[in-house]
């Protein structure tokens, strides 16, 4: 039997745990390309050099042309005003908006990986209801139980396939974004040290 065939007679409700890993699959692959190495930071060795010396309008204009995470935070806090006096808070304040970016849509699989099973039983269930309310009518043919059953259960198999591979793929995004975070506060850190340690 073909997988056309196992998925039409899983009934209606495959389409939407097929669609769940759909979901899935492009949030992983949507992730690994906006939290590529390059993304999160890209020249860190040239701004830190300048904060070293202390060329803060260097760096301002070094980081305004890049575009990932690091150099738009130190962009942000230099052009900020008030990044005189609260160097640290401004600098948290536009890390924190760079990580909710960084967790973005990170969450999506693993509520694909709780939604999917929950649908495949969903669809056991209306399936084992469509078999009874036929076996009835049948006037209790055994057969149609023992033709129905494994039918109804395609549904659990379809949504535990989606749900397994769905955690994995939220575990693995979430440990990502995890790793680039941390890497982007050690520099912001590095970056704070430095810029009251020259009192730019």
């Amino acid at each position: 039997m073909d997988i056309f065939t196992i998925f039409t007679k899983g009934g209606i409700v495959m389409y939407p745990i097929l669609l769940c890993s759909i979901v899935s699959v492009a949030i992983l692959f949507e992730r690994l390309f906006a939290l590529r190495k390059s993304r999160i930071i890209s020249n860190k060795d040239l701004l830190l050099h300048l904060a070293e010396k202390g060329s803060w309008d260097e760096m301002k204009e070094a980081a305004g042309k890049n575009d990932d995470f690091f150099s738009r935070t130190v962009y942000l806090t230099l052009n900020d005003p008030a990044s005189s006096g609260e160097m640290q808070k401004i600098t948290e304040m536009y890390a924190k908006k760079m990580t909710g970016e960084i967790y973005s849509r990170t969450s999506i699989p693993g509520v694909m990986a709780t939604l999917s099973p929950l649908l495949g039983l969903l669809g056991t269930v209306l399936g084992m209801i469509r078999i009874f309310n036929k076996f009835t009518e049948a006037g209790g043919n055994p057969m149609i139980l023992a033709g129905g059953i494994w039918e109804a259960l395609i549904t659990t198999a379809a949504g535990l396939t989606v749900a397994i591979p769905s955690l994995i793929i939220y575990r693995f995004l979430t440990y990502t974004a995890d790793k680039s975070v941390a890497e982007l506060e050690f520099l912001l850190e590095k970056f704070v040290v430095l810029k009251t340690k020259n009192n730019g």
